[in-house]
């Protein structure tokens, strides 16, 4: 049987799919305008993650240091007693969410620990900096239809691997390039850009901010602005004397790209017809990503190619635009004035220095351990409350769990979702049953609700979608029929420069500040890259056997002091992993690149190395401004 469905994985592209029930295979749904009847690697491998023999298909409780197999009565009930024992001081409960699924009945744990009065996370691991930063310059998020790029003269892709992620986008820009759209790409090298470009930058990791700043340099000394743009700016005198005080050279020196690459750059800006701008999402993974983020918008402004088809700056949309709340429908609990919170990104350090302790944790979506920095005191400081995780998976959270709680996965389970990339709403329909005995996390929660001595009770599931999509008019039986929609938003964002502001006006930034000097012991830069067969730490366990590899150039200058022969081991000021060293071509030679999401059980995991650090913006994560050295041992 072949069922039309979607992929709710943590990716822009949120493609419509046809899953076969039979053969058990996974292809893009032809009729879907955006997704075009192909997938990527990571979706269409979906079965294997489904079918993997280790996955965990019943609740297990963690009895003498070993997990039982218990049923879901028994799981509930247990996890219930210890609800309502902490109940008493809701701040020593403790709710962690992420998106390792995403959709408008995914929201359903955020909804019951809200209720319950809970500690939460703030701080992000995702792009929450580069959505501050949109925010600040446009007031607004928001950016063309990704279809009006087949409308550009020129399209500058600054930092996205779209060969790894959002192939959709790579289609398009393929297409594009067929119509004779050129391509310039702007990043630290070890990706597959070459692959879909005419031109190839490389920069210094995490020093964006220079080379645009170079750009605008190279703007105000042609005299190359346009007087209907500059009106259309709430603080132009600002950025023009901060731009006026800098050195083009400098500039240029800052972010290690040569005066002519700079120069080229400023043309691809500057010369006649339209230029779009995709920015990658890791270029505001560093300690200045925001500033990164704020001063290629302003290239893209200051040359006009905002609010105009076959411009744009694409970073990306909210997810959850189309849709509402269905928490008013849910009985039971408070909704509190004020709720505690720590610090997701340093959570190991800030569950020791509770005060009053946390007692509960419940972790759903999110390989929490894994997927932060500092990773060890995560697992660690996890040992002390009571800690329920909904996982399929013995991953590095699931395994400091008191109970695990098996999903449903996807294809099991009924959700209805939006894109940060398209203005399409897809339907998640269950293609199969859920394995064994996992269940839908709604169910889990709806369950566990009626079991606490103050009962917390859901609607039904479709009473949920239906009025989850009410904002977006789009009607839940048009999806169960057609399996998705189309959401009307203006293919052109902020047309005719009419910004998001309460004035309307754009924003710049007014301040550029330096990169930190490069530490003599940790000259390096560790880049923990997205993968292109698997979704961050959704990794299939056969895959992590031996020693990881890294990346680094043929100029890298640890190459010079390395023993191929020998141990060789990736270190920070947090520690040491041993790794195995390759070299490729195109790749920043402070560099050294790893790919992201490997368990530290297994000794693939880079996030115990990595110390916590906030972005400048959006409580953001600096993962990539971690320094390190390569050594033998």
């Amino acid at each position: 049987m072949k069922i039309v469905t979607a992929c709710t994985m943590d990716c822009g592209d949120a493609c419509s799919l046809v899953v076969d029930t039979e053969d058990r295979t996974v292809r893009g749904n032809p009729r879907h305008p955006f997704t075009k009847g192909f997938c990527c690697r990571k979706g269409s491998r979906y079965f294997e993650r489904l079918d993997a023999a280790e996955r965990i298909t019943e609740p297990l409780v963690r009895r003498g240091g070993k997990f039982t197999p218990v049923g879901w009565d028994e799981a509930l009930d247990l996890v219930a007693e210890k609800l309502d024992a902490a109940r008493t001081a809701p701040e020593s409960i403790l709710h962690v969410h992420g998106n390792g699924y995403r959709g408008v009945l995914a929201s359903a744990s955020s909804i019951f620990f809200e209720r319950l009065g809970s500690s939460t996370v703030y701080g992000c691991v995702c792009d929450d900096t580069g959505i501050e930063a949109c925010l600040k310059d446009f007031g607004a998020l928001a950016h063309n239809a990704p279809e009006d790029m087949l409308n550009a003269d020129r399209v500058v892709n600054w930092g996205r691997d779209l060969t790894r992620c959002s192939v959709h986008q790579l289609a398009m820009l393929r297409k594009a390039r067929e119509k004779g759209v050129e391509v310039l790409s702007i990043s630290p090298g070890g990706d597959g850009t070459p692959e879909f470009s005419d031109v190839n930058v490389m920069i210094r990791p995490g020093t964006d901010r220079f080379l645009a700043a170079a750009v605008l340099k190279l703007f105000l000394e042609a005299g190359d602005l346009n007087p209907w743009v500059l009106t259309r700016t709430g603080n132009w005198p600002a950025l023009r004397g901060l731009v006026d005080g800098l050195k083009f050279r400098d500039l240029c020196a800052a972010c290690e790209v040569s005066a002519e690459d700079a120069e080229l750059v400023y043309e691809w800006y500057s010369d006649k017809g339209n230029a779009a701008t995709m920015l990658g999402w890791g270029l505001q993974r560093h300690r200045y990503g925001g500033e990164n983020v704020r001063f290629i918008n302003a290239v893209a402004m200051i040359s006009g190619n905002i609010g105009v088809r076959g411009g744009g700056a694409y970073f990306n949309i909210s997810s959850s635009r189309n849709f509402g709340s269905w928490a008013h429908l849910v009985e039971g609990g408070v909704k509190p004035s004020r709720r505690r919170q720590f610090l997701l990104q340093d959570l190991g350090t800030e569950l020791r220095r509770a005060d009053p302790p946390v007692d509960f944790v419940w972790i759903d979506g999110h390989n929490v351990v894994n997927q932060v920095p500092d990773g060890l005191s995560v697992a660690d400081a996890l040992a002390a409350p009571f800690t329920v995780v909904v996982d399929g998976f013995m991953n590095d959270t699931a395994m400091r769990a008191d109970v695990i709680l098996p999903p449903a996965f996807m294809f099991e389970r009924r959700d209805v979702l939006g894109s940060y990339v398209h203005n399409y709403v897809n339907l998640c329909a269950p293609a199969l049953a859920p394995r064994g005995h996992a269940r839908p996390d709604f169910d889990i929660l709806s369950d566990l609700g009626k079991r606490l001595r103050e009962r917390i009770v859901f609607p039904d599931e479709e009473t949920c979608l239906r009025e989850g999509l009410k904002p977006s008019a789009v009607s839940y039986d048009e999806l169960v029929e057609n399996g998705f929609a189309k959401v009307n938003h203006p293919s052109v964002a902020f047309e005719d420069m009419v910004f998001g502001h309460p004035d309307g006006l754009y924003r710049f930034p007014e301040a550029l500040h330096p990169e930190p000097e490069r530490d003599p012991d940790y000259p390096l830069q560790l880049l923990t890259l997205v993968r292109g067969d698997s979704l961050h730490s959704q990794i299939a366990e056969a895959d992590q056997c031996g020693v990881p590899p890294v990346w680094i150039s043929r100029s890298n200058p640890a190459l010079n002091v390395l023993d191929p022969a020998g141990d060789i081991f990736l270190v920070t000021d947090l520690g040491a992993m041993q790794v195995r060293v390759e070299t490729v071509e195109d790749l920043h030679p402070r560099a050294v690149l790893m790919r992201r999401g490997g368990w530290m059980k297994y000794g693939h995991g880079a996030n115990a190395l990595i110390r916590p650090s906030v972005t400048d913006m959006g409580a953001g994560t600096a993962y990539y401004s971690q320094a390190c050295r390569l050594e033998n041992r």
